[in-house]
């Protein structure tokens, strides 16, 4: 089915934050999943695939330890790639010193490409991301491939420079989500929507038992 992006934003924003994410990185999510399809990568297949594996693992075992090294790790040994991707714009937007990371294990690589892209923009300079799946390069333009995208876990580096041998991607402004990985997406999205039941109405979920016609 073919989905406009805006769509495919929607969707993966409620499903993060069903799967339990805070508003605010659950939003960043949507922005990854979006910006990973309108270039044509499985964007919403990678997030469904990365929500169902880590459901209900503690956000706290997978952030970055430190941030302030060259080598990130992570409490539970493996990475969260949206907590990891945001660590890097802050510290972007901070100008915090330009260096080469290493992420350890990180979780479904793909979903960091789009947070490495706006830090390269915040911090006005050309990075690259680097994984056992792909490479792409963010300057004037966004370089880059990525030949096995659904990789589950991998190491991942983060590094300053430019790389014009890789190839341009197309863009689009609808992606074809198949019927399975968006009813995984709604599975957790459905998560947000609050109960139908006794309970919900009387403390003010939906219409209660107020007659409104």
């Amino acid at each position: 089915m073919s989905w406009a992006l805006s769509e495919i934003e929607g969707l993966a924003r409620k499903a993060a934050r069903g799967a339990g994410f805070s508003w605010g990185m659950a939003e960043e999510a949507g922005k990854a999943a979006r910006w990973l399809a309108g270039i044509g990568l499985p964007g919403p297949e990678v997030l469904a695939d990365f929500l169902e594996a880590y459901d209900r693992t503690p956000h706290s075992e997978m952030r970055p330890r430190d941030t302030g090294i060259d080598r990130w790790t992570a409490a539970g040994g493996v990475i969260c790639p949206i907590s990891a991707g945001c660590a890097l714009c802050d510290l972007a937007q901070d100008d915090a010193p330009s260096r080469d990371i290493d992420i350890e294990n990180c979780a479904y690589p793909l979903l960091l490409l789009p947070f490495v892209r706006a830090a390269a923009e915040d911090g006005a300079q050309s990075e690259r991301l680097i994984w056992p799946g792909g490479e792409f390069a963010f300057s004037s333009e966004v370089r880059g491939a990525a030949a096995t995208p659904m990789l589950a876990l991998s190491p991942a580096r983060v590094q300053q420079g430019e790389n014009d041998a890789l190839p341009l991607p197309d863009c689009q402004m609808r992606y074809d989500l198949a019927e399975e990985p968006a009813a995984r997406l709604a599975a957790f999205a459905a998560r947000t929507y609050a109960p139908d039941s006794e309970e919900s109405r009387l403390s003010g979920a939906g219409a209660g038992l107020a007659d409104n016609d």
